[in-house]
């Protein structure tokens, strides 16, 4: 090459952003059921799915910054990610790829239209032979499945681009209505326009050589059931990436929920709503797209730790025997499940809360927060964060053990602060979080975050 092609490549490559030295690599696998399985979601709900109205997907993108680090992100079309499945995935990668657990991101979309997930001892009794090994197999086979993606995006690796983007979406309303009523629930699962929301969507752009996009990871904090079908569905998620691939031919769409426990889609339960909704969150996608993107720059910085929560109290077995004279319905079922794990010695007295922390350089920090959680959290924790680059929080990511209620919610009583713990048997809680909840998560996502 001569003195003058060599100077005009050293100028063009002076042109190019920083995030040129990234490389990414991306995969994504249809995980429908391929056997009746009974739905998830929606609590009570005990019936299989009647057909397949969307293929459910699992994603993978890798992505290595300049000095080697790996990140894996993995975005499921199902209603959680229960911690055994991680582990189970987290084990694989570090004998296959010697990763180590900090750089395995997974969260779910939380479809109400997608099979049940039942690892723990405690979530088959009660079931026939038949269901609990369907079960069993769907495991097994959503193992090699998310690790065959992992092993293709991996294996990809390719010089990219990186950037990041925002836009809004406004069909997220929170649902926690005051119960203008003295008896039951304090707080009703009903529309409420003047309770606190996130309407914010980022979105993480990865872009080739050639400038083509390859991959799209946006968030949104609103629970996905704006369908109740007896059908696989990957519901408003699963409309807005099919949409963002079909108008982007040759790249793969990643929806990653984000803090939603207390809002839903609305209005909802109808397919044209889903529908709706699904283009609605595309379209504010392709706003983020339309507003020049920024740059991310590395070196990626990642980390993982837990924080200890408490409960309330903890029964006893005689606590637990006077409330089953009295116990009906699902309280009945939980409480005699109970009384079984203390028993064995399997009844928690705390919970190791999961939190990651994924910094690109000093242009994006995501902070993934596990279980449901409320939207409390990403409020708060965008408004204190005070460090370089944008904040993007996740919830719904890495461990989907229970509800996460914010202080205020736990104060007003209600599902997601006390009721909807009874319908978790993966971990089986004794009893409600205490107060101290909301500042030992916040706590140590500021120790993580400095």
């Amino acid at each position: 090459m001569n003195t003058k092609r060599l100077i005009a490549l050293a100028a063009l490559l002076s042109t190019l952003p920083m995030s040129a030295a990234w490389k990414a690599g991306v995969a994504k696998v249809v995980i429908t059921p391929s056997e009746p399985m009974v739905l998830a979601g929606f609590a009570g709900r005990e019936v299989p799915a009647e057909r397949t109205a969307m293929d459910l997907y699992a994603k993978a993108l890798a992505i290595e910054d300049e000095a080697g680090t790996k990140l894996v992100m993995v975005t499921l079309d199902l209603v959680e990610v229960p911690w055994q499945l991680r582990a189970e995935v987290c084990a694989e990668l570090a004998k296959r790829h010697r990763l180590p657990n900090e750089a395995l991101l997974m969260n779910c979309s939380h479809t109400h239209c997608g099979p049940e997930l039942k690892y723990a001892e405690l979530e088959f009794l009660g079931l026939d032979a038949e269901r609990r090994a369907r079960c069993l197999r769907y495991n097994a086979f959503l193992t090699r499945s998310i690790l065959g993606i992992i092993d293709k995006a991996l294996a990809e690796l390719a010089p990219a681009s990186l950037s990041h983007g925002q836009a809004r979406c406004g069909f997220a309303m929170n649902r926690r209505t005051k119960n203008p009523k003295p008896e039951g629930e304090p707080y009703l699962n009903h529309p409420n326009p003047e309770g606190p929301v996130d309407h914010e969507v980022p979105v993480l752009v990865v872009n080739r050589p050639d400038h083509s996009l390859s991959a799209l990871v946006f968030g949104y904090a609103c629970h996905n059931t704006s369908l109740n079908l007896k059908q696989w569905h990957g519901d408003y998620a699963g409309h807005a990436q099919a949409m963002l691939e079909e108008a982007h031919p040759g790249s793969v769409a990643m929806f990653m929920m984000g803090c939603g426990g207390d809002q839903n889609a609305y209005p909802r339960y109808s397919p044209i709503f889903s529908q709706r909704h699904g283009q609605s969150l595309a379209t504010a996608v392709e706003a983020a797209l339309d507003a020049k993107p920024k740059p991310i720059n590395g070196p990626l910085q990642l980390s993982h730790a837990t924080t200890r929560l408490e409960y309330e109290s903890i029964p006893t077995e005689a606590d637990l025997q006077e409330r089953l004279k009295t116990s009906k319905g699902y309280d009945l079922k939980w409480d005699e499940k109970r009384l079984i794990a203390l028993r064995r010695g399997e009844l928690r007295n705390h919970y190791d809360y999961p939190i990651q922390c994924i910094r690109f350089g000093r242009d994006l920090t995501l902070l993934a927060l596990s279980g449901e959680t409320c939207v409390d959290y990403s409020i708060r924790l965008k408004r204190e964060f005070q460090g370089p680059g944008k904040l993007w929080v996740a919830g719904y990511s890495n461990d989907i053990m229970a509800y996460i209620p914010s202080q205020r919610v736990l104060k007003e009583g209600g599902y997601e602060a006390h009721r909807s713990l009874i319908y978790w048997s993966n971990p089986l809680h004794p009893n409600k979080f205490a107060d101290s909840i909301e500042e030992r998560i916040i706590g140590k996502a500021r120790e993580m975050l400095k």
